[in-house]
């Protein structure tokens, strides 16, 4: 394990999470199980594959799972700096989003890595992990990292800026029109590499 690395053992040290309904998950024995209110789902294949954190937006608005990052987890010049330079941030998030029926076999095929440029490294982190589907990683560095030509590489794999995730008026949204479909969010603040 590198150092800094977070296993979901360490989940709770790490974050806050809220959910104000049970939800089901399939555990590493490939059982389904229903996890109480309030404690993250960490999902897993009908074999023990594991497929990460699963978010779901609940049955009705304001059921979704919620986590939040500490800030201290974070280093001290990414959130406490005033220069807004001093707080660029590369924030890596490797992400299955809900799949489409017809994706519903093929787990592999629908991850994403992608790479987004933020002076709000926290609030980013929060807003990508309240997006539905399965989280299977999530880190930042401080600053930019090179853009070389629409993807940027860390830790040996190559992972794409994403220019469809953008801060509009202070909601994330998913570039699916020109200003985006709104997400729920508490307003991160995204930069297109």
């Amino acid at each position: 394990m590198a150092d800094g690395d977070l296993t979901p053992a360490d989940f709770g040290v790490a974050f806050t999470f809220a959910r104000s309904e049970a939800g089901n998950f399939t555990d590493a024995g490939g059982i389904l199980q229903l996890a109480p209110i309030d404690v993250p789902r960490f999902d897993h294949a009908d074999d023990g594959t594991p497929r990460g954190l699963l978010v779901t937006p609940g049955s009705d608005l304001g059921r979704q799972d919620r986590t939040a990052i500490d800030p201290l987890m974070l280093p001290l010049d990414l959130v406490a700096g005033t220069d807004p330079a001093a707080r660029e941030a590369t924030v890596f998030h490797c992400f299955r989003p809900e799949p489409t029926p017809e994706a519903a076999d093929a787990f592999d095929a629908g991850i994403q890595r992608r790479a987004l440029y933020s002076r709000d490294a926290a609030r980013t982190i929060d807003a990508l992990l309240r997006q539905p589907g399965h989280h299977l990683a999530i880190g930042v560095v401080a600053g930019f990292r090179p853009n070389l030509g629409g993807f940027t590489r860390f830790r040996g794999q190559q992972w794409i800026l994403t220019g469809k995730l953008a801060a509009v008026g202070g909601v994330l949204g998913d570039g699916s029109s020109v200003e985006g479909r709104a997400l729920i969010t508490c307003g991160a603040e995204v930069i297109d590499g």
